[in-house]
């Protein structure tokens, strides 16, 4: 069996994933403009929201899709990943650049080698201060958040 890290604190969120404060995701709205694509929602199949955690995307892609692999381009993207195994795989398709402007949600890990690789290679790494209080989790996050940006250079 493969080693899993743990990203998160599995007694308050045991699936990794951290719904998006929707007063975050509206500042971001504010500061970069609209959302057309969130690769990592946690809606149904092709596009359905849930009404579990909140859907902030025209176009999302929930667990049956595996936003990993579908298209991004010519999307600006908002993502919050699961905070589990997978992360890396996340931060370097961000780091692709694939989208034309992407705002990954992301705890802080700045030892870990996705950190080094993927983030530190971002366009801007913006920390928020105190520690988010996720939409689902009782408290808030025993981690701290930071909101990282890629974007690709004009044609």
């Amino acid at each position: 069996m493969a080693e899993r890290r743990a990203y998160i604190d599995r007694a308050a969120v045991p699936n990794g994933e951290w719904g998006t404060p929707p007063e975050l995701f509206e500042r971001c709205q504010r500061l970069w403009g609209e959302f057309t694509l969130d690769p990592a929602t946690t809606c149904g199949r092709h596009g359905r929201p849930t009404n579990r955690l909140p859907t902030y995307a025209f176009y999302c892609y929930g667990c049956d899709d595996d936003g990993l692999v579908q298209p991004w381009r010519d999307h600006r993207v908002f993502l919050n990943p699961p905070y589990d195994k997978n992360l890396p795989i996340w931060t370097a398709r961000c780091a692709l650049r694939v989208a034309s402007f992407t705002c990954a949600l992301l705890p802080v890990r700045t030892g870990r080698p996705w950190w080094q690789k993927h983030v530190l290679a971002a366009d801007a790494v913006v920390y928020l201060p105190g520690r988010l209080k996720f939409v689902g989790a009782p408290n808030s996050a025993p981690f701290d958040s930071a909101l990282v940006l890629w974007w690709q250079a004009p044609k």
